[in-house]
């Protein structure tokens, strides 16, 4: 299959193109602004491409021979977005706008589109939303990622292509590129090097997934018949910010590090829960790993690797904040 990966230089892209790449007879095309720099260059059969998907002359060149395109590429990030709100639309609703086009225009049988477990916001609050509960965003970056996910969607109706979307938990767990600044991966830095658990509140739900089950995940929806028009909720689990201090703290604990749990009093009220029962029982799909496996995993990269866990490179905020602003 001729595969092409949006964002993927980025924290689910590297694991991605990673994970596909071993599959005999695929071949894989990335598209990328490059602004994490690239941890795939030993994988010389890759296909790079630099582009910017709000070009869309850029995005139908990458598109063109694909089977199918994994949409990753956006502005992630509540923060993100609230520095540049414009800019965020571009990029999440107007990149994807290209992506359906040239997906068209090129005749792509499969579109899979990487939506966001936080846009059900204020359904979350008050219960463990299903894919049929009704979205209500409470962020710019929610409502955007939505509005991009409908405009998927729909296509699917109106074109001879399968579209699906996949709302995800928050990711957990090490990756080509890595990211320390999602809740599970923070708190395994903070134990690991700093040997102290900062929770900030820790009434607040969060669901998570690791990115190992988001990668397989994907694999699936590159061929299963049943996708087609559909979201689908990815997750392992819901649990509060305390709960997931606490699993790191034991996980650590068995490894010999000693980590202490401060926690931080704040009012936030984003609570991010719901439930990913459906792809079990239509795809037959579960979510194997669990927060302990993520931590593990992570002390594991932390060992093998000798990296600053305070360069920017681990943090999206940090690393495109000026970016953003500039709207560049």
């Amino acid at each position: 299959m001729n595969i092409l990966i949006t964002g993927a230089t980025g924290y689910i892209g590297t694991a991605l193109a990673q994970y596909l790449h071993r599959d005999k007879g695929n071949h894989i095309r990335t598209f990328d602004t490059g602004y994490f720099g690239n941890a795939l260059t030993q994988y010389q059969d890759i296909d790079f491409v630099t582009g910017d998907i709000r070009d869309y002359k850029a995005v139908e060149r990458a598109t063109a021979g694909m089977d199918a395109v994994i949409h990753l590429a956006g502005v992630v990030t509540d923060e993100l977005v609230d520095m540049n709100p414009t800019f965020g639309a571009e990029v999440n609703v107007g990149g994807t706008e290209n992506i359906i086009r040239a997906a068209k225009v090129c005749n792509v049988g499969r579109l899979i589109y990487a939506s966001s477990s936080s846009v059900y916001g204020l359904a979350a609050e008050d219960g463990i939303p299903d894919e049929d509960a009704q979205p209500i965003p409470k962020t710019r970056y929610a409502a955007q990622k939505l509005d991009g996910e409908r405009v998927v969607l729909l296509a699917n109706t109106q074109q001879s292509i399968v579209t699906t979307a996949v709302r995800q938990a928050t990711a957990m767990g090490p990756a080509p590129r890595m990211r320390l600044d999602t809740v599970v991966n923070i708190f395994s830095k903070q134990a690991f090097f700093d040997g102290k658990i900062t929770p900030y509140g820790g009434d607040q739900y969060r669901s998570n997934v690791h990115v190992q089950d988001v990668v397989r995940f994907y694999r699936l929806l590159l061929t299963h018949e049943g996708v087609a028009g559909k979201p689908w909720n990815l997750t392992q689990g819901n649990f509060t910010v305390r709960d997931i201090a606490a699993a790191v703290q034991t996980v650590a604990e068995k490894e010999g590090i000693n980590a202490v749990i401060e926690t931080v009093d704040v009012e936030d009220n984003r609570s991010y829960r719901m439930d990913g029962s459906r792809a079990e029982k239509e795809l037959d799909f579960k979510c194997v790993r669990t927060v302990a496996d993520a931590v593990r995993d992570n002390f594991r990269w932390f060992q093998q690797g000798a990296i600053d866990p305070d360069d920017p490179i681990y943090r999206n905020n940090a690393r495109m904040g000026d970016l953003v602003t500039k709207g560049e």
